[in-house]
């Protein structure tokens, strides 16, 4: 910087307050017994001690940035200088070298102004720096110009090294990535064998096309975490990082990698790597594959509360144009002052009335009644369930051929892009990136990106023939599971009925009876429901379980076809609900009933719910908490945050148990109490007092 002359500067007659300024570049150079920027404040004490008697100089400050690049001013000890200088708290900045101040031409200018706005010398304990002449100003430019040319020259010949050694397949450095030790033998990577167990794990399940909630969920429930590092400040002090919960940006980070099969990327090119591979190519692309597929934007949907609750939203479908049954009320009332509930097809409420939908508008308390019904009396006909059961195991028998012709042409058009990507690959090999024309690098991205999209499809074809392909449920099973359903059912609020169909009921398809008997005082519609039977065989017999106390008692039940099953259903204006085929049962309901109203439930906090999952882990030592949390309904990390609760000491439990209002309930919320739970016995009555006394 420039020198500001020293009559300028002269502003008191008394002592000049001098700032000593040190930097360093890199963290090699920070901590030990006597670092970089301990010496160079040493030396500059030196210089200033002996132009203290002299010129009046004395020591205001010494301010060091550790670690920081001389490319720009933006580093906190500059800040802090320049601040003081601005406020003419400093006369003179001493620093060991110009380099030290700035390695960049393009700041230099601007900094050199702003002494000289300021009054400030910049003086150097070893260089002289004086820029009084036009040969001194000169000098320094030309000095500036040979630090950033260094700087440059250093960042282009570390930048070359790290691309020669990615060529050649060597780790580039850093931080040793999840899975993999660092070998100081081999200089290179070698996998951890228990982190790289993690890892496929990983993979297989991404490329089963399990969602990566699911998967962290699952690793969450077990108790892994990332790995631990050890960090260093920019002081020289350490510090302790990781052991975080899996996260879904984590896992799409880890699958994403092309280290772990085998690859070195370097600016976006891959070279073969000389470290060992912890998953194999071919796993590595159908898990990104999988997980590129869910990147694309999804669309933008805005979900109304249900004021009027309606039980089968978002599985009510419109057999005849495809699009979701939109619930909604109508104005008037019935005579309870309820407003009247119905389904209308997405395409009748958009339109209005230029849609020509046969279905339009059907009475959600017919459609619910008629549904809920019809599950239920299927238990009394095991006839009609061992005919659909056939009827399923006949279709999955001719879908078997058409699924198994799908995979071998799958695995054509896959051969097929593969050899084409090669050929891209060998054409790159040859001439080099720079050499293809934009047609060609277009070609290679629409060609990769079909084969993730080939490869999503072949794993989705692979299940479909799975499923065909298990044994068949037994319908006695499914009878049994069905006459629980119907004993339950009436036992449960709305919310839990809903819940209860969503678990097993994919869809309910509601179309126009094929030919009706002419009534004007009845409608009569068909529905089609699609069940996932494995899921309601689960459900129901893991409840009987539950209740006999024999977690072991019946079997797994494997994913199979889902279930079709199909009804003719006529609704009277009087407010009548019948099941006409395949068997015929009324089933009564009041006229237009209303929604049903949530019964009220007891306002309790949620260490009660903590209380009995604890009792009930410790009666059942092989119950997982994933699994009570699948059981419950509610996401593993649900169940670990009110777990939390029950480090509370005994006394603020005991209040807590008791509480009654919901004024209290939110004063003493989950988070605030979670968050008093990790505090010393102390301190959790301490604020917990002071909680009970806030207004």
């Amino acid at each position: 910087m420039p020198a500001i002359p020293a009559s300028a500067t002269s502003v008191s007659t008394g002592s000049l307050p001098v700032g000593i300024y040190a930097r360093v570049s890199t963290f090699n150079q920070v901590g030990g017994r006597f670092d970089s920027c301990e010496s160079q404040a040493v030396m500059c004490r030196d210089y200033l001690n002996k132009h203290a008697a002299a010129e009046g100089w004395h020591e205001f400050i010494t301010l060091t940035d550790a670690a920081y690049s001389g490319a720009n001013l933006n580093r906190p000890g500059m800040q802090t200088l320049m601040h003081h200088i601005e406020t003419g708290a400093i006369k003179v900045v001493l620093i060991f070298k110009l380099e030290r101040v700035l390695r960049s031409t393009h700041e230099w200018v601007p900094f050199r102004a702003f002494l000289r706005k300021h009054a400030c010398r910049l003086v150097s304990a070893t260089e002289d720096i004086s820029d009084e002449t036009p040969s001194g100003r000169l000098k320094n430019n030309i000095v500036m110009s040979v630090n950033e040319y260094e700087r440059d020259n250093t960042s282009e010949k570390i930048h070359l090294k790290l691309v020669e050694q990615a060529k050649r397949g060597m780790w580039t450095g850093g931080n040793v990535p999840y899975g993999y030790s660092y070998d100081a033998e081999l200089q290179g990577l070698k996998p951890l064998p228990e982190e790289a167990a993690v890892l496929r794990r990983i993979y297989e399940q991404a490329a089963q096309l399990v969602s990566l909630t699911d998967i962290a969920n699952a690793l969450n429930d077990q108790g892994l975490r990332t790995r631990a590092r050890i960090r260093q400040r920019r002081n020289g002090t350490q510090y302790a990082i990781g052991q975080k919960r899996f996260r879904t940006d984590i896992l799409r980070r880890l699958i994403m990698r092309p280290l772990y099969a085998g690859r070195v990327r370097m600016h976006g090119i891959e070279y073969p790597g000389q470290h060992e591979a912890i998953v194999s190519q071919d796993l590595w692309e159908r898990a990104n594959a999988a997980i590129t597929q869910a990147l694309q934007p999804a669309r933008c949907r805005l979900r109304a509360r249900d004021k009027n609750f309606h039980v089968l939203k978002g599985i009510a479908v419109c057999g005849r144009c495809g699009r979701a049954m939109v619930p909604n009320a109508s104005g008037k009332r019935d005579p309870s002052g309820q407003l009247y509930r119905y389904y209308t097809c997405g395409h009748a409420h958009k339109e209005r009335g230029d849609a020509r939908c046969p279905v339009r508008h059907v009475s959600a308390s017919a459609l619910e009644a008629a549904v809920i019904g019809f599950l239920g009396e299927c238990s009394q006909h095991p006839d009609v369930l061992r005919t659909t059961s056939l009827e399923t195991q006949r279709r999955s028998a001719s879908e078997r051929a058409p699924l198994r012709a799908k995979l071998t042409e799958l695995d054509r058009r896959l051969v097929e892009l593969t050899q084409q990507l090669r050929h891209c690959a060998q054409a790159v090999a040859r001439c080099g990136i720079d050499f293809l024309g934009d047609e060609l690098r277009q070609e290679a991205a629409a060609l990769h990106q079909n084969k993730q999209a080939l490869l999503v499809e072949r794993e989705q074809a692979r299940q479909d023939l799975a499923a065909c392909e298990q044994r068949s449920l037994d319908p006695e099973r499914v009878r049994r599971s069905l006459a629980r359903f119907g004993e339950l059912m009436p036992t449960l609020s709305p919310e839990q009925q809903r819940d209860l169909l969503l678990l097993f009921l994919e869809r309910v398809e509601v179309r126009p009876a094929v030919n009706p008997a002419p009534d004007a005082c009845v409608r009569h519609i068909e529905l089609r429901l699609k069940v996932r039977v494995h899921r309601l065989i689960e459900g129901m017999e893991e409840r009987l379980v539950i209740d006999a106390g024999d977690r072991g008692a019946l079997p797994a039940v494997a994913a199979t076809r889902p279930l079709i099953l199909q009804t003719a259903v006529a609704v009277r204006q009087a407010g009548g609900v019948a099941l006409l085929s395949p068997f015929a049962r009324n089933l009564l309901t009041s006229k237009r009933a209303s929604a049903p109203k949530p019964a009220p439930t007891p306002v309790q906090h949620p260490l009660h719910r903590a209380r009995a999952w604890q009792r009930r882990l410790e009666a059942e030592p092989k119950l997982k908490r994933i699994d009570l949390a699948a059981a419950e309904g509610l996401t593993p990390g649900t169940i670990t945050h009110c777990m939390k609760l029950l480090q509370l000491v005994p006394a603020i439990q005991e209040r807590l148990l008791n509480l009654s209002t919901p004024k209290e309930m939110h004063r003493f919320s989950l988070n605030r109490m979670k968050a008093l739970a990790e505090l010393p016995p102390d301190e959790q009555l301490l604020r917990f007092a002071a909680l009970e006394n806030a207004s």
